[in-house]
Parts: C-alpha cells; structure tokens; sequence
C-alpha cells in the first residue's frame, strides 16, 4: 500500500539583499508621479516602475521564476520549460495608507510576484486591535482549492522582519491585501507580471 499526493502549484519565498533593495527604492525615488486609484472599495497611490538596464529582471527576478519553473513546471502550459521563454511584462510600486487595502483577485499572467519593502506594523498587534471584526488585519493571502475542490488559505502575517521578502505564484492563483490600522505610515510593495515573451500580456492563454 502506497499513499501519494496529487499535483499541485507552490509559490516560491526569499529575501532580496540590501543593495537590490537599495535599487527598488532608486526605481521609486520620492514618489512623484503617483497616481491614485481605486480598486475594491478603497483608494492607494501607485507608481509604474521601468527596469534599467534588466538589472532587477535578470538578477532578481528571474533565478525565483526559474526556481518555481525547475518543480514546478509552468503553470497552465506544458511546452515551456525554461525561463528565457519568460519576460517582465510590468511593475510597481504599491503605497497604502491605514485603511487601505486589495479585494480578492488574480492577474491574466502566468507569474505574479510582490515584493514587501516598507511593514510599518506588526501583524500580530494588528490582529489583537479588534480580534473579532478583524482577524486578518494587515495580512498578504493566496486563497486556492485543493485538489477536492476545499477552499483554502495561506496567510502571511506582515511584521518588519519581512521587509524585502519576495513571493513568486501562479498569477491566477487569487490573493488579498488586507487593511492595517495602527499606524498612519504607508506599507510600500513592490509588485508585478511575468508574461511569456511572445504574448504581452498574457491574455490569450
């Protein structure tokens, strides 16, 4: 007798240095042309970031997408096995203030990655504010199903010792960015696409 489990996605976690976290916020600078807008029910600033020179796709970005590929294959496709056949399509850079926060979504992609750069609060101080109303206040979460079909959730509980962790998924895997409310200093995010490079975006698939 054997037991085995069925194929599944996974998401990829690291922690980006300090100098390629030096080189986000460079690509950030002092936040001028932000632009506000809304996206389920609550309103954030967010800025559309250029990669100089391919340095955070080809030194950051890509060795995670490529880990992802090497267990997991490609998500949705079966004839592309190797990052180069991969691109990024955009980022950028996400501020939210108290209150703020992403309803549940996904993104016509094939990889969607967010990077944390600035967690001005402790989730576990955020969860204790009101336990009952706000349970999962200041969290990042995927929501997927199992392979019966269950719903499930996995959640990061956001603190400062995070900061410059990156995530790798599935871009139609949905996610949630849940509010904070202890603190009026902005969380800012780093997030974005990877598309194969002949579709851009990846709509068709």
């Amino acid at each position: 007798m054997e037991c085995k489990n069925l194929p599944n996605q996974g998401y990829v976690e690291g922690v980006l240095k300090k100098s390629e976290r030096e080189y986000l916020w460079s690509l950030i600078g002092d936040l001028d042309g932000l632009t506000e807008k809304n996206y389920g029910m609550k309103v954030s600033v967010q800025k559309q970031l250029e990669d100089k020179d391919n340095y955070f796709t080809n030194n950051v970005l890509m060795p995670y997408v490529q880990a992802y590929v090497n267990t997991y294959g490609v998500p949705f496709l079966t004839n592309t096995t190797h990052s180069h056949d991969l691109c990024l399509n955009r980022f950028w850079a996400r501020i939210s203030k108290e209150g703020d926060y992403q309803s549940i979504h996904d993104h016509q992609s094939v990889f969607t990655f967010v990077i944390w750069l600035k967690i001005p609060f402790d989730g576990n101080e955020e969860r204790s504010i009101q336990p009952n109303f706000r349970p999962e206040a200041g969290d990042f979460c995927l929501v997927y199903t199992d392979t019966t079909g269950q719903i499930l959730k996995k959640n990061w509980i956001l603190t400062p010792e995070l900061e410059g962790t990156i995530l790798v998924f599935p871009s139609r895997i949905n996610h949630i960015v849940y509010p904070h409310f202890s603190t009026d200093e902005y969380r800012v995010a780093v997030a974005g696409d990877v598309s194969l490079s002949s579709h851009n975006p990846l709509n068709e698939i």
